[in-house]
């Protein structure tokens, strides 16, 4: 398959990375401008075929014909479809794993793995191993992202509580750094720190202040398990305190039945759930059990590790999750329901209950994060560099 993948930056050379399967063409000029003509536009909404004028790492314009009185590098989009480049809010960039010791750590993963999936932004975050990993790590491997052309954030915490920071408190990580969009903690898993509801309602107030001083959408992602408990400690939370329910954000809400019926009531109750894909379609069968779709977002889990144990704890297996899985559970997914009701649990939903402002959608005025398809197969990413 031949992708090609359009960063651009500010001096006028082109440059050819070659590899087996991509090449990079880097584009360097701020006035450099793109006209994508005759392309169907899912924004997510169906906006019909349009013409797409990008400048200065921005969508300039959408009109049915865009004619400019001089000339500038065109893209035929005929018979393609442009979406928003897709968003996966769970991916373990510098490596998840290790329940089975240290030989199963994963690798940190390569900004052309996230590129060839269609994904344009991520967000970083630690798991399990909270102790040979560290936020300081992460953030680094945010920054070498981002400058190679993917926008990345990342999450201060991992399982264990008191959370793992990269500065002296988790409050500063989230007011001073802007790149760290909130906290992830472990419930109801054998892994966790069990953590008292007066703790989880501690670490709640806390990161609600610490939002609201920095202007950011902060969020509590939670790592949820398999224990019975499930979401009752947040549950107890909402009732008792004066905290939004938007600030509480559980993921792998469908490792179990009982799991699931509980994060169907939280989004009734007007939180975000995110669902963990595996790349074959079966997030529909629970999207279809849910009201508002709105509330619902969907990730992969990239470079973290699955695990299945025996009865006396010991790990029976363990795998590595890649970050194509996103891709390939839009294509079941939009195959399914269309583009228009696909793109959402990947562009729109996530942007939203993350703060995006410019991100997630192919509108006039947002960053020129894009991706153009041919039927299953993706033809070229395009980001802002």
């Amino acid at each position: 398959m031949h992708l090609s993948f359009i960063f651009f930056f500010k001096l006028s050379v082109e440059i050819n990375i070659t590899s087996p399967e991509f090449y990079y063409i880097i584009l360097f000029e701020v006035t450099r401008m793109k006209l994508i003509k005759n392309i169907q536009i899912y924004a997510p909404k169906n906006l019909g075929v349009k013409d797409v004028l990008i400048s200065d790492s921005k969508i300039e314009k959408i009109d049915d014909h865009i004619e400019l009185s001089y000339p500038i590098e065109t893209i035929d989009g005929t018979g393609c479809i442009l979406t928003p480049g897709l968003i996966d809010r769970h991916v373990h960039i510098t490596g998840g794993g290790g329940e089975a010791g240290f030989v199963s750590r994963a690798r940190p993963i390569d900004v052309q793995e996230i590129l060839d999936a269609g994904i344009t932004t991520v967000i970083g975050l630690l798991g399990t191993d909270g102790y040979t990993r560290s936020t300081k790590e992460l953030f680094a491997k945010a920054k070498e992202l981002t400058q190679k052309g993917v926008h990345t954030y990342i999450l201060t915490g991992s399982y264990a509580y008191p959370s793992n920071t990269l500065t002296s408190s988790m409050e500063d990580d989230i007011v001073f750094i802007d790149s760290i969009l909130g906290v992830k903690l472990a419930l109801s898993d054998h892994r966790s720190s069990h953590v008292t509801e007066e703790k989880l309602t501690r670490l709640a107030s806390r990161i609600r202040t610490a939002s609201l001083i920095a202007g950011k959408q902060a969020n509590l992602t939670i790592h949820m398990g398999d224990e019975k408990q499930a979401l009752e400690l947040v549950f107890n939370i909402l009732e008792k305190a004066d905290i939004p329910t938007s600030l509480f954000q559980p993921t792998h809400c469908t490792r179990n039945p009982h799991l699931f019926e509980q994060a169907i009531k939280f989004t009734e109750m007007g939180g975000t759930i995110d669902i963990t894909c595996d790349g074959n379609g079966k997030t529909l069968n629970y999207i279809r059990k849910i009201k508002n779709t709105e509330k619902v977002t969907i990730s992969s889990d990239a470079q973290g590790s699955w695990s299945t144990y025996n009865e006396d704890g010991s790990v029976k297996e363990i795998g590595i999750t890649p970050i194509s899985n996103l891709r390939n559970e839009f294509i079941h997914l939009k195959n399914e329901l269309g583009y228009e009701n696909a793109l959402p649990f990947f562009t729109k939903n996530v942007a939203k209950v993350l703060g995006f402002q410019h991100t997630g959608q192919v509108k006039e005025g947002f960053d020129c994060d894009l991706v153009i398809w041919k039927e299953d197969q993706i033809q070229k990413v395009i980001v802002k560099k």
